[in-house]
């Protein structure tokens, strides 16, 4: 009996973060799809919640100890639906312009062709890609994730109160959180870029600075 409800929880702990996950997808499509009905206020906080979601299923994960590659990937997948939802609206209201949205995916299909290329060499893990150690900070640290999430979530809320309100055009401040967004993926990206889209096994680390998970 005690076996049987430890296989119960663990099942329940590994597919409790990528749940969350998941909820932010249909979150964000409720909200996108009801905003004309919603108030002002209602929106910020539903933005808020969708992207404080992206934080929460990772501690859940490590809080149950239930990080998996697979979940890992469900995660990533929800991260570019969510942003897919949420772009696709600005670019229909006229908002945000062709070219920031060409930049902003071609960056995402590099680093997801990138993830794909180390998930083949054994370069994944549940905790993310393999890097060496000096790009760690950049592209893997709590820090840089949390900004990067947080630039994102100031910039769709902001844009989409924008959208609620009729407006047709950026002001100087989404302007100015747009190419930050825009200039913080891209280097964020990089390292992976150059680590993987070479086309040889060593080119992730040396022999003196070898790859590690994050």
């Amino acid at each position: 009996m005690l076996e049987k409800s430890l296989k119960k929880t663990a099942v329940w702990a590994y597919f409790a973060p990528s749940a969350v996950s998941c909820f932010r997808v249909l979150l964000a499509l409720a909200l996108v799809s009801t905003f004309n009905d919603l108030s002002s206020v209602f929106i910020g906080c539903a933005v808020g919640v969708v992207f404080g979601l992206d934080a929460l299923d990772g501690i859940l994960a490590r809080w149950l100890n239930s990080q998996s590659l697979l979940g890992s990937f469900i995660d990533i997948f929800c991260d570019r639906a969510v942003e897919l939802i949420f772009l696709q609206c600005f670019v229909r209201s006229g908002l945000v312009p062709l070219w920031f949205v060409l930049v902003f995916y071609g960056r995402v299909a590099l680093t997801d062709g990138c993830r794909m290329r180390a998930f083949k060499i054994n370069k994944m893990s549940a905790t993310g890609i393999y890097l060496a150690r000096p790009w760690r900070f950049l592209v893997l640290s709590k820090w840089s994730r949390s900004l990067y999430g947080g630039l994102k979530g100031v910039f769709f809320g902001l844009l989409l109160l924008a959208v609620h309100r009729g407006a047709t055009s950026l002001s100087q401040v989404e302007t100015v959180l747009m190419v930050s967004v825009l200039i913080f993926s891209v280097l964020r990206a990089w390292p992976i870029l150059i680590s993987y889209i070479p086309n040889r096994e060593d080119s992730v680390g040396s022999q003196g600075d070898k790859a590690i998970p994050s």
